[in-house]
């Protein structure tokens, strides 16, 4: 789709009790959308609700894999 970006979603999942750190790449068309698509990406995936989703960082990713600042 034309005007998506790649963004990098960093944060913590509370699996068992436990936090476990995660760093995953989306496309999306802004930096909302990229939070609420791996918010859905996970919860779908290791059936967790949003409160067990905490995001830390939201980056836009250059096409080379360079970070961006928002």
């Amino acid at each position: 789709m034309r005007g998506e970006k790649v963004f990098l979603v960093e944060g913590e999942l509370v699996l068992k009790g436990r936090r476990q750190s995660f760093s995953k790449e989306v496309k999306a068309k802004s930096s909302a959308y990229a939070a609420e698509k791996a918010m859905a990406l996970f919860g779908s995936k290791n059936k967790l609700k949003r409160n067990k989703i905490l995001l830390r960082e939201v980056k836009e990713v250059e096409e080379d894999g360079k970070k961006e600042s928002d």
